[in-house]
């Protein structure tokens, strides 16, 4: 996507393109002094509805990408992305009216010097203005759009969105099952964004695994941006879960804080399949393993699949699932 998003200057930055295009400005020969005025403030317009376009053009395409992208900019910045197009359509309609005042006003001023120069000064003044006033929004759509910049291409034929607390082993599970290299750490939160890897099935498409950003148990209000971009995919993206849990003894967070996680993304994600993962079982005695699983058919109705994604145990299994389960999709 961040091919068809062009670059959006913020106020300051054109102010500065504005100026130094303004300096090059220079009056061709047997050109009158009004002549050169009329070419600056037609630079000025210009510049300035240039960039409008082009923030009209980006609203266009994180629109025509569906909901995903709409929702999290709701979310980042707080208001809806249709309240800024709304916001520069407006900031158009006020910058031709100026522009075409501007030129009126130099065409009928008498003809000094200094008038030409006050008029220039003052439209060019009245135009830049307008998108001053709209800047704090530009601003956070550039900050939006430097945030999504750092996700991965998503298209697929089926997305598979791997979800779970912080350091259940998301990472690790999407580098050992794909060709992804996520950055794997041994503090929470270590993902900050979605992360793609990929299982090829041949003759069929392409299956999309995301590592996603660990999710805190704790109400929806209260998610960050980071938390948010899980959500969002399993709500606009997935077509599928793998859920993680981990149940040894040094881990973190509760059992219950890691099933009423999963309660929540599950009531998200509506009735695509959903499949469970035990790991770290490297980790645990046979006594905690039997446990573990019991426990997870008692509280899901599902039962897990149990794996050690740091030494590759059972993992034919996990990807032979989601194989079938792309499959019959398409089948069906």
């Amino acid at each position: 996507m961040n091919k068809a998003i062009p670059y959006i200057r913020n106020y300051s930055e054109l102010y500065d393109y504005v100026n130094r295009g303004l300096k090059k400005l220079r009056p061709q020969l047997g050109e009158s002094f009004s002549s050169l005025v009329k070419k600056k403030i037609n630079y000025v317009y210009s510049a300035i509805s240039d960039e409008l376009t082009k923030i009209l053009r980006v609203i266009s395409v994180l629109k025509s990408r569906g909901e995903f992208y709409s929702e999290l900019y709701r979310v980042f910045t707080g208001e809806d992305i249709s309240v800024l197009e709304l916001r520069v359509k407006k900031s158009t309609r006020q910058l031709k009216t100026i522009h075409r005042d501007a030129l009126s006003k130099l065409r009928s001023s008498v003809s000094s010097r200094e008038v030409s120069v006050v008029l220039m000064r003052t439209g060019i003044a009245r135009m830049l203005s307008v998108y001053k006033r709209i800047n704090k929004r530009v601003s956070k759509l550039k900050e939006f759009l430097s945030e999504i910049a750092k996700m991965p291409d998503i298209r697929g034929d089926y997305v598979v969105i791997i979800a779970g607390l912080p350091q259940v082993g998301k990472s690790t599970l999407l580098s050992k099952l794909t060709n992804a290299k996520p950055e794997i750490g041994t503090y929470p939160f270590t993902t900050k964004t979605l992360i793609a890897g990929h299982i090829a099935v041949d003759h069929y498409g392409k299956i999309v695994l995301l590592d996603s950003p660990g999710v805190l148990d704790s109400p929806l209000e209260e998610k960050n941006i980071v938390e948010y971009k899980t959500i969002l995919a399993l709500k606009h993206l997935a077509n599928h879960m793998l859920y993680v849990f981990d149940f040894t003894e040094t881990f973190y967070y509760t059992i219950r804080e890691q099933f009423n996680v999963f309660f929540s993304l599950r009531s998200i994600l509506g009735d695509k399949p959903v499949t469970l993962i035990l790991n770290k079982i490297d980790q645990l005695n046979s006594e905690q393993f039997n446990r573990a699983v019991k426990t997870i058919i008692e509280v899901t109705g599902l039962e897990p699949i149990p794996v050690s994604a740091l030494y590759e145990l059972n993992l034919d299994r996990v990807k032979n699932t989601l194989i079938e389960s792309f499959m019959k999709r398409i089948q069906d």
